[in-house]
Protein backbone atom coordinates (compact mmCIF):
# COMPACT_ATOMS: atom_id res chain seq x y z
CA UNK A 1 0.00 0.00 0.00
CA UNK A 2 2.76 2.33 1.22
CA UNK A 3 4.46 1.77 -2.29
CA UNK A 4 1.99 2.70 -4.36
CA UNK A 5 1.04 5.60 -2.32
CA UNK A 6 5.08 6.48 -3.13
CA UNK A 7 4.59 5.79 -7.04
CA UNK A 8 1.63 8.11 -7.07
CA UNK A 9 3.25 10.71 -5.23
CA UNK A 10 6.37 10.73 -7.45
CA UNK A 11 3.68 10.60 -10.32
CA UNK A 12 2.01 13.50 -9.10
CA UNK A 13 5.16 15.47 -8.84
CA UNK A 14 6.39 14.34 -12.29
CA UNK A 15 3.09 15.91 -13.68
CA UNK A 16 3.59 19.24 -12.20
CA UNK A 17 6.85 19.59 -12.50
CA UNK A 18 6.72 19.48 -16.25
CA UNK A 19 3.68 22.06 -16.06
CA UNK A 20 6.33 24.81 -15.34
CA UNK A 21 5.41 28.62 -15.59
CA UNK A 22 6.80 29.23 -18.87
CA UNK A 23 4.59 26.95 -20.32
CA UNK A 24 1.57 28.00 -19.26
CA UNK A 25 -0.36 30.38 -21.74
CA UNK A 26 -0.51 33.91 -20.90
CA UNK A 27 -4.27 35.43 -20.36
CA UNK A 28 -5.42 37.49 -23.33
CA UNK A 29 -4.50 41.37 -23.30
CA UNK A 30 -7.56 42.98 -22.00
CA UNK A 31 -6.18 46.38 -24.02
CA UNK A 32 -5.21 45.68 -28.21
CA UNK A 33 -5.49 46.96 -31.60
CA UNK A 34 -8.59 45.44 -33.18
CA UNK A 35 -7.15 44.43 -36.57
CA UNK A 36 -9.37 46.30 -39.24
CA UNK A 37 -9.11 46.55 -43.17
CA UNK A 38 -6.49 47.69 -45.63
CA UNK A 39 -6.81 51.30 -46.05
CA UNK A 40 -5.91 53.47 -49.04
CA UNK A 41 -4.34 56.55 -49.02
CA UNK A 42 -5.37 59.12 -51.58
CA UNK A 43 -3.38 62.67 -49.87
CA UNK A 44 -0.35 63.38 -48.89
CA UNK A 45 -1.12 63.59 -45.23
CA UNK A 46 -4.13 61.78 -43.40
CA UNK A 47 -4.75 60.08 -40.19
CA UNK A 48 -4.62 56.38 -40.04
CA UNK A 49 -7.59 55.26 -37.60
CA UNK A 50 -6.08 52.54 -35.25
CA UNK A 51 -9.42 50.91 -32.94
CA UNK A 52 -8.16 49.79 -29.62
CA UNK A 53 -10.70 47.43 -27.30
CA UNK A 54 -10.90 48.59 -23.51
CA UNK A 55 -12.21 45.15 -22.18
CA UNK A 56 -11.58 46.85 -18.32
CA UNK A 57 -14.18 47.93 -16.28
CA UNK A 58 -12.74 51.38 -16.29
CA UNK A 59 -11.45 54.08 -18.60
CA UNK A 60 -7.58 53.27 -19.33
CA UNK A 61 -4.96 56.02 -20.87
CA UNK A 62 -3.23 54.93 -23.36
CA UNK A 63 -0.28 55.23 -26.36
CA UNK A 64 -0.50 54.00 -29.20
CA UNK A 65 2.43 53.99 -31.25
CA UNK A 66 3.18 53.18 -35.28
CA UNK A 67 6.33 52.64 -36.69
CA UNK A 68 6.88 51.65 -40.72
CA UNK A 69 10.22 50.81 -42.25
CA UNK A 70 9.78 52.62 -45.34
CA UNK A 71 11.17 56.09 -45.60
CA UNK A 72 8.91 56.93 -48.28
CA UNK A 73 6.18 57.31 -45.65
CA UNK A 74 6.50 59.36 -42.49
CA UNK A 75 4.42 58.35 -39.23
CA UNK A 76 4.07 59.96 -36.23
CA UNK A 77 5.97 58.08 -33.11
CA UNK A 78 2.80 57.75 -30.90
CA UNK A 79 -0.79 59.40 -30.50
CA UNK A 80 -2.21 59.50 -26.49
CA UNK A 81 -5.62 58.19 -26.15
CA UNK A 82 -8.29 57.48 -23.57
CA UNK A 83 -10.59 54.16 -24.21
CA UNK A 84 -13.72 53.85 -21.92
CA UNK A 85 -14.18 51.01 -19.92
CA UNK A 86 -15.78 48.26 -21.97
CA UNK A 87 -15.61 49.63 -25.17
CA UNK A 88 -13.78 50.58 -28.58
CA UNK A 89 -12.67 54.07 -29.68
CA UNK A 90 -10.21 55.07 -32.82
CA UNK A 91 -6.83 56.38 -32.50
CA UNK A 92 -5.65 58.51 -35.45
CA UNK A 93 -2.05 58.58 -36.30
CA UNK A 94 -0.94 61.17 -38.44
CA UNK A 95 0.46 59.72 -41.62
CA UNK A 96 2.54 61.55 -44.26
CA UNK A 97 3.12 60.41 -48.38
CA UNK A 98 6.24 61.13 -49.76
CA UNK A 99 5.56 58.56 -52.63
CA UNK A 100 3.38 56.48 -54.04
CA UNK A 101 3.42 52.67 -52.88
CA UNK A 102 2.06 49.89 -50.80
CA UNK A 103 3.39 50.32 -47.46
CA UNK A 104 3.38 48.22 -43.92
CA UNK A 105 2.51 49.99 -40.67
CA UNK A 106 3.28 48.38 -37.55
CA UNK A 107 1.34 49.65 -34.74
CA UNK A 108 1.52 48.75 -30.96
CA UNK A 109 -0.26 49.80 -27.44
CA UNK A 110 1.58 50.85 -24.54
CA UNK A 111 0.37 52.33 -21.18
CA UNK A 112 2.02 55.80 -20.31
CA UNK A 113 5.07 53.83 -18.30
CA UNK A 114 5.77 52.10 -21.89
CA UNK A 115 4.40 48.48 -20.76
CA UNK A 116 3.30 47.45 -24.08
CA UNK A 117 -0.12 45.94 -23.72
CA UNK A 118 -1.19 42.92 -26.32
CA UNK A 119 0.73 42.22 -29.82
CA UNK A 120 1.96 44.16 -32.78
CA UNK A 121 -0.63 44.71 -35.45
CA UNK A 122 0.26 44.91 -38.85
CA UNK A 123 -1.89 47.70 -41.26
CA UNK A 124 -1.97 47.44 -45.11
CA UNK A 125 -1.62 50.99 -46.57
CA UNK A 126 -1.53 52.11 -50.00
CA UNK A 127 -0.56 55.30 -50.65
CA UNK A 128 -1.32 57.32 -53.93
CA UNK A 129 -0.62 60.69 -52.83
CA UNK A 130 -0.88 62.63 -56.63
CA UNK A 131 -4.27 61.11 -57.35
CA UNK A 132 -5.79 63.84 -55.20
CA UNK A 133 -4.12 66.11 -57.52
CA UNK A 134 -5.40 64.60 -60.82
CA UNK A 135 -9.19 64.92 -59.31
CA UNK A 136 -8.97 67.96 -58.44
CA UNK A 137 -7.57 69.10 -61.86
CA UNK A 138 -10.35 66.44 -63.55
CA UNK A 139 -13.35 68.55 -61.24
CA UNK A 140 -12.25 71.74 -62.24
CA UNK A 141 -11.73 70.82 -66.14
CA UNK A 142 -15.25 69.24 -66.06
CA UNK A 143 -17.10 72.24 -64.08
CA UNK A 144 -15.13 74.76 -67.07
CA UNK A 145 -16.69 72.49 -69.93
CA UNK A 146 -20.08 72.59 -68.24
CA UNK A 147 -19.90 76.41 -68.04
CA UNK A 148 -18.88 76.86 -71.38
CA UNK A 149 -21.33 74.76 -72.68
CA UNK A 150 -24.09 76.97 -70.76
CA UNK A 151 -22.75 79.86 -72.11
CA UNK A 152 -22.89 78.81 -75.34
CA UNK A 153 -26.51 77.57 -74.97
CA UNK A 154 -27.73 81.12 -74.05
CA UNK A 155 -26.01 83.07 -77.06
CA UNK A 156 -28.22 80.79 -79.05
CA UNK A 157 -31.32 81.38 -77.51
CA UNK A 158 -30.58 84.90 -77.45
CA UNK A 159 -29.59 84.99 -81.37
CA UNK A 160 -32.70 82.91 -82.54
CA UNK A 161 -35.34 85.02 -80.40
Amino acid sequence: MMKKILVLLSLVLTIAGSVSPANATLPQAQVFIVPGSDINMVSRESKVPVSVQNNYDRPIRIRVHAQTTNASLNVQDYVSLTVPANSRKDALVPVTAIASGSFTLKVWVTTFTDLRLGTTTEIKLTANPDIELFLLFGFAGLILILLALGVIRMRRRKQSA
